[in-house]
């Protein structure tokens, strides 16, 4: 069973995914502003770098985003660019989306490739493809869903793996929604004479709930009154009894099959107690993590990269000492792709396995690791072992690490 709970705790909201009861990703809800990832903005250039291959775009009077050069925008609103012009030009309006938050020094990156994403499908302007979710692996359900894209759809289309199990006519009624959605973003675009904010982004624990994947949430459960109603609104879920109003709410744009069921927690023992929030969360913060075999982690995030040292701490092998540090590795691999999520770890990520002598362990570490690392929704992947027998590890920047975001 898969939990999304959101709850307070010290001040701070969090959006909190427990699978089979264990905690796997822990999201601080922290925004200042109304300045999120999914916002779509009219934005100028104020200079284009090309010996860093970016442009910085002027959002709104507080923010500029950077666009790499080779991520073209789909719309240049002053000026139809002439052929094989290699990029934008400064002063030019852009319409562009933010897709990655700011990050220590950097500003936050923006997409010339507008984006909408709904429970089954999302849409884009560039790409102009159809494609399925590899997770759906039924080729005749992949065929089917191809044909529901009409030959005069001038969006990209991609089919989410909640397709897999949900009814046609939802699937191309939100697509239609998406495509409405689409057609009045370009209008008033074209027509817009200012620059500045376009639509907003989703609110972020619905974006986050959503990159995760609502098919995957069985169970939402949330202490905050104004949440619960605007999840509620949504008539997406089944509710709990509590519900503000009508008892037996079922969702309207589907059947109540693979839609999470929605509580409101309303007792007087706070639900972050409940939890053992304020725990997880000093262990989430400490630099050290026990394995239960004895062994332990050292998790190092430094301006570069983030840096993690297995140890064999009061790990003993009985017999052989080869089979026994291959052991403590293997366990150390999960630990550490849990950890990735638990923290949000991203970027270069080093890890120095305990040594082992035969080339065989080694083997059989790095298919664990690439095992554990592909059960993560964020991009991740093993990249190589260096001459220093340093695990080389990458995973998509998309967010600001726990550690930022709430030290």
């Amino acid at each position: 069973m898969t939990r999304a709970v959101i709850t307070t705790c010290n001040n701070i909201q969090y959006l909190l995914i427990y699978e089979e009861n264990n905690l796997a990703e822990c999201h601080p809800l922290i925004s200042n502003d109304s300045f999120q990832i999914g916002n779509i903005y009219i934005g100028r250039v104020e200079k284009v770098v090309k010996n860093i291959q970016s442009a910085f775009i002027r959002l709104d009077e507080d923010h500029v985003g950077y666009l790499p050069l080779n991520d073209k925008p789909a719309m240049v609103l002053n000026r139809t660019l002439p052929k094989g012009l290699p990029s934008i030009a400064e002063g030019d309006k852009v319409l562009v989306q933010v897709e990655q938050e700011a990050l220590k020094m950097k500003q936050a990156r923006v997409t010339g490739n507008i984006s909408l994403a709904g429970n089954y499908a999302a849409l884009d302007l560039l790409t102009g493809m159809v494609g399925v979710s590899n997770k759906i692996r039924n080729a005749e359900r992949v065929e089917e869903l191809k044909t529901m894209v009409s030959s005069d759809m001038p969006y990209g289309v991609i089919f989410r793996t909640a397709c897999e199990q949900a009814r046609n006519d939802a699937i191309r009624a939100e697509l239609q929604q998406l495509s409405t959605q689409m057609d009045q973003i370009i209008h008033k675009a074209e027509y817009e004479r200012n620059t500045g904010l376009l639509q907003g982004g989703k609110p972020e624990y619905l974006a986050i709930m959503e990159e995760y994947g609502w098919a995957r949430i069985d169970e939402i459960q949330t202490d905050n009154k104004v949440i619960y109603e605007e999840l509620y609104a949504k008539k997406n879920f089944v509710t709990s009894t509590n519900a503000p109003s009508d008892q037996n709410h079922v969702p309207d744009n589907d059947s109540a099959v693979n839609q999470p069921r929605l509580l409101y927690y309303e007792d007087e023992y706070p639900l972050y107690k409940l939890l053992s929030l304020e725990t997880e969360i000093t262990h989430l913060l400490d630099r050290r993590v026990w394995l239960k075999s004895g062994g332990f982690l050292v998790i190092e995030p430094t301006e570069a990269m983030v840096v993690i040292d297995v140890n064999t701490g009061k790990s003993i092998g009985k017999k052989r000492q080869e089979e026994h540090l291959l052991k403590v590795n293997e366990e150390a691999a999960v630990e550490i792709a849990k950890q990735l999520r638990l923290r949000n770890l991203s970027g270069i990520i080093l890890v120095d396995f305990i040594n082992m002598k035969q080339p065989e362990s080694r083997d059989k570490l790095i298919r664990t690791l690439k095992s554990v690392l592909h059960k993560d929704k964020v991009p991740s992947r093993f990249v190589d072992v260096t001459a220093l027998e340093l695990y080389e590890i990458t995973r998509k920047k998309i967010r600001r690490p726990l550690h930022e975001m709430i030290r």
